[in-house]
């Protein structure tokens, strides 16, 4: 079990991985790690450098390195819940124009359905009766939900799963690209909304993910995201296959296919791609 540090005792331990402060100082170190972030999340940016596995040390790591990697991070983080909101957003006017236009549907049917394949979903929205910002919402339509009120207090997760079951039922406007690319889009909108750390994984990728295979024992990426990326000139099938095998990248990828999918605003498409 580690021992709790003070920050000048963390600044020791940064030296003794071979951290230097050759750019930050070691007080403006101190006064960052005091003001600005702590020492747990800043040293995971650590891993994406190189690490010298004998000597247990990194190679060529300046702390300002971990700092500029942090605030890269924050920018990304940033970017992806700008662009998994204006994703959810087109997801929910797809479905919406679909049903509108599904003489066999009245909307209503379809969430008896959910509630009764999903049951705990209903659970879901019971329990933000009382303290949420959609509460008046549950209030008015808990025993009349039809698809247009329901996309309103739906988890993310909950609501990809309407998703799934309304195209499941009505495939005619079903589109391949979007359905499989919803969850790497979960993963990482959640990953950001939740202020996790990002640019960690860029060395060593994280293996608890909704990509591991547990049969073959390995990270398989989405078929469909593999199938997209073959139609772009330029990138090697190696290159292609190296760089997606990390969740990360493979679920921002996704989500930048999905987004340009679904999207129906060609302003909104250019000033997300060009930010």
């Amino acid at each position: 079990m580690r021992t709790k540090c003070s920050v000048s005792q963390q600044i020791i331990n940064l030296k003794s991985k071979n951290i230097k402060f050759n750019i930050i100082n070691e007080q403006s170190a101190i006064q960052y790690l005091t003001h600005h972030t702590y020492y747990f999340k800043l040293k995971s940016f650590a891993k994406s450098f190189e690490y010298n596995e004998v000597k247990n040390v990194y190679i060529n790591l300046d702390f300002a390195y971990l700092v500029e990697l942090s605030k890269l991070d924050m920018y990304l983080r940033e970017y992806i819940i700008k662009l998994s909101l204006d994703t959810e957003h087109f997801l929910k006017v797809k479905l919406i124009n679909d049903l509108t236009h599904n003489d066999q549907e009245d909307g209503y049917h379809i969430i008896d359905k959910l509630f009764i394949k999903y049951p705990y979903i209903k659970q879901n929205i019971n329990h933000k009766k009382n303290d949420s910002a959609c509460a008046d919402l549950i209030h008015k339509y808990q025993n009349n939900w039809a698809i247009w009120n329901i996309v309103e207090v739906l988890s993310f997760g909950d609501f990809i799963k309407l998703f799934e079951l309304y195209y499941e039922l009505y495939p005619e406007n079903k589109s391949r690209t979007i359905n499989h690319l919803l969850w790497p889009l979960k993963f990482i909108r959640n990953a950001s909304a939740h202020n996790n750390c990002l640019l960690n994984t860029l060395r060593k990728p994280y293996t608890h993910t909704h990509l591991y295979n547990n049969t073959k024992n390995i990270i398989e990426p989405s078929k469909e995201l593999v199938l997209l990326l073959t139609k772009i000139p330029n990138i090697s099938k190696n290159s292609r296959r190296k760089k997606i095998m990390n969740p990360v990248i493979h679920d921002f990828i996704a989500t930048l296919f999905l987004f340009n999918e679904v999207c129906t605003s060609s302003v909104l498409k250019e000033k997300q791609f060009n930010r």
